[in-house]
């Protein structure tokens, strides 16, 4: 179990390291509570409930590959990296959600 917490912590890390480098944008963390063709809502570690709309743009990865929202479940852990729109909401511009291959490298090693 300890192993487990690791390994989501180690990626979910890893997940926001890689996106910090998208400089103003906001990064939503958390657990997936819904999920429709135009948006996506986070429960994020600080209990917040956040949704993000979804774009033609919007590029999706699971365990660093790329996917199609149509794979994300609810109860997924997940970041997302939006930026705000015209109209104001938060628009994502990248998913990100699974474990990295290293992570599941790792996983498998114990």
């Amino acid at each position: 179990m300890t192993h487990r917490i690791l390994t989501c912590l180690f990626v979910m890390l890893a997940l926001a390291a890689a996106l910090a480098a998208h400089g103003d944008a906001i990064h939503v963390t958390g657990t997936v509570k819904a999920i429709s063709p135009a948006s996506v809502t986070v429960e994020t570690v600080k209990h917040e409930t956040v949704t993000v709309t979804l774009s033609s743009k919007t590029e999706v990865m699971k365990s660093a590959a790329k996917a199609d929202i149509k794979d994300l479940k609810v109860g997924d852990r997940v970041v997302i990296h939006a930026m705000k729109n015209k109209e104001g909401q938060l628009e994502a511009e990248n998913v990100a959600f699974g474990a990295t291959p290293a992570a599941q490298h790792a996983e498998h090693q114990h």
